[in-house]
C-alpha cells in the first residue's frame, strides 16, 4: 500500500472510530442528545424520547456525598455498584450503567394477566408439579422472573427460571411447588379451573435458589416451611402464601420497599439505574441488573419487593432463634464486586435452552449462584437481558 493511501485509510478509520464512540455530555452543557442504544441483535438504533421512561443512557452527575450512591470504578461491562445505603439490617447498592441494550418491547406477567392478554394454567391432562403453561394472547412478549409466585391451579407454584414468552405463543415453563399439602382444583373454597393468578411477589432468595439453581423440590418445600415458621404463619396446606398474603408481613414489606425506593431515587440520572444489589446483616446476599433501565423498571416492584421480603425474613429468623441483631457493618461496594466476580470467574455449569424466546446460562462458585438470561439469536457479545447472583 502506498504511503498516501495508508494515510488516507488511517484518517478514514480515525473518523469512523470517532463517530462510533459515545462521548459523555460535557459538564454545564444545556444540550441533551439522545444517544444510540444497542439493540438486542448487537446493532444500534436512534432512540426517541418517551413520555415516561425514555430509553436513553446518559452520563452520570458528580459522585454523591459519602454514604450515598457514589460510583466505584467502572467494571468491564460498564456496570457500577454504588456505595451502600443502610436501612436497618439491609444495605442497598444501586447498579448503574451508561451503556444499555434496547431489547424491544416487553410486558410484565402481572400486567399481561390484568389486561387479559395472558393465562397461566396447569399442563393439559391433570397437571404436573414441575411444569405450567403460559399462554401469551397479546402482541407483546412477556418477561417472567424466576421465583414469581403464582397461586391457584392444583397447588401454588413458583416459576423455575426466567422466561420471555413470545407474543401469540403458548409455552410450557418450569415450576416448583410452594404449597406442600394440596393437589386439587379448590383453593380457599373456590374452583380454580386449573388457572393461576400472579401474587406479584418473588419468593425469598432461599426458596428461589432451591428451585432455580438447585432444582430441588424437597429443598423448596423445606425453605417454604422454615419461612412460614420464622413468621409464625401456618396454613393447612403449608403454602408460602401464608406468609406472602399475611397483612402484617405485607405491611412491613411495603414499608421497606418505600425505603429502598427512596435510596434508589438518589441516583442521577435516573435512566442510568439498571438494577440493585443488597446485603443483609453485613453479608452480600445478591445482585441483579438488567440490559436497560426500562427493563428494570418493568420488574422493579418485584425485584425490590423480594429484597424487602428477604430482609424481613432474616429479622424474623433471628428473632425466632433468639439471636440479637447483627453488629456487622454494611460491606463496601467492592465486596459486591468481589462476590459477583468470583461467580463470573467460574466455567459455565449449564445452559438451558428454554422453549421460550430465551436461553439461560448458569454458573456456580463456592459462595454463590449466577445466571444470565439471553435472547435467542443474539450475538455472543450481546448483553444479557438479566444478570442474577445469589449467595448460597
Amino acid at each position: 500500500m502506498r504511503l498516501s493511501a495508508r494515510v488516507s485509510f488511517a484518517a478514514a478509520l480515525a473518523v469512523a472510530l470517532l463517530a462510533c464512540t459515545r462521548q459523555p455530555r460535557q459538564a454545564g452543557s444545556a444540550e441533551q442528545r439522545a444517544p444510540a442504544v444497542e439493540v438486542a441483535g448487537g446493532e444500534t438504533s436512534p432512540v426517541a424520547p418517551q413520555a415516561k421512561t425514555p430509553r436513553v443512557s446518559r452520563t452520570a452527575g458528580p459522585p454523591a456525598e459519602p454514604g450515598g450512591p457514589a460510583r466505584a470504578a467502572l467494571a468491564v461491562d460498564d456496570r457500577t455498584f454504588g456505595a451502600p445505603t443502610v436501612l436497618g439490617n439491609l444495605a442497598i447498592y444501586p447498579v448503574t450503567s451508561r451503556s444499555q441494550v434496547d431489547v424491544g418491547p416487553l410486558v410484565a406477567l402481572e400486567d399481561a394477566l390484568a389486561r387479559g392478554d395472558a393465562e397461566v394454567r396447569e399442563k393439559t391432562g391433570g397437571g404436573a408439579v414441575n411444569q405450567l403453561v403460559i399462554d401469551n394472547k397479546g402482541a407483546t412478549p412477556i418477561f417472567v422472573l424466576a421465583g414469581t409466585v403464582v397461586k391457584g391451579g392444583n397447588q401454588d407454584r413458583q416459576i423455575g427460571q426466567d422466561f420471555i414468552i413470545e407474543s401469540k405463543k403458548t409455552t410450557p415453563v418450569d415450576a416448583f411447588c410452594v404449597e406442600h399439602g394440596r393437589w386439587n382444583g379448590q383453593r380457599d373454597g373456590q374452583t380454580t379451573a386449573g388457572k393461576f393468578d400472579s401474587s406479584g411477589v418473588v419468593a425469598t432468595s432461599k426458596v428461589r435458589a432451591a428451585g432455580q439453581y438447585k432444582k430441588s423440590q424437597s429443598e423448596v418445600w423445606s425453605n417454604v416451611s422454615s419461612t412460614n415458621a420464622a413468621h409464625h404463619k401456618h396454613s393447612s396446606s403449608d403454602t408460602l402464601m401464608a406468609t406472602l398474603d399475611d397483612t402484617a408481613v405485607a405491611k412491613a414489606r411495603v414499608a421497606v420497599v418505600a425505603q429502598i425506593d427512596r435510596a434508589l431515587a438518589t441516583v442521577t440520572p435516573e435512566s442510568d439505574l439498571v438494577g440493585v444489589a443488597y446485603a443483609i446483616d453485613g453479608e452480600v446476599r445478591g445482585a441483579r441488573w438488567f440490559s436497560h433501565h426500562d427493563v428494570f423498571e418493568l420488574v422493579r416492584k418485584k425485584v425490590v419487593g423480594s429484597i424487602a421480603l428477604d430482609a424481613i425474613t432474616a429479622s424474623a429468623e433471628a428473632k425466632s432463634a433468639g439471636r440479637p441483631p447483627s453488629a456487622k457493618p454494611a460491606p463496601p461496594a467492592s465486596a459486591v464486586e468481589a462476590f459477583v466476580k468470583d461467580i463470573e470467574a467460574q466455567a459455565i455449569k449449564e445452559q438451558r435452552d428454554t422453549p421460550a424466546a430465551n436461553v439461560n446460562e448458569y454458573k456456580e462458585s463456592a459462595g454463590g449462584f449466577g445466571s444470565k438470561t439471553m435472547m435467542k439469536g443474539a450475538r455472543p457479545s450481546a448483553k444479557p437481558v438479566s444478570n442474577d447472583y445469589l449467595k448460597k
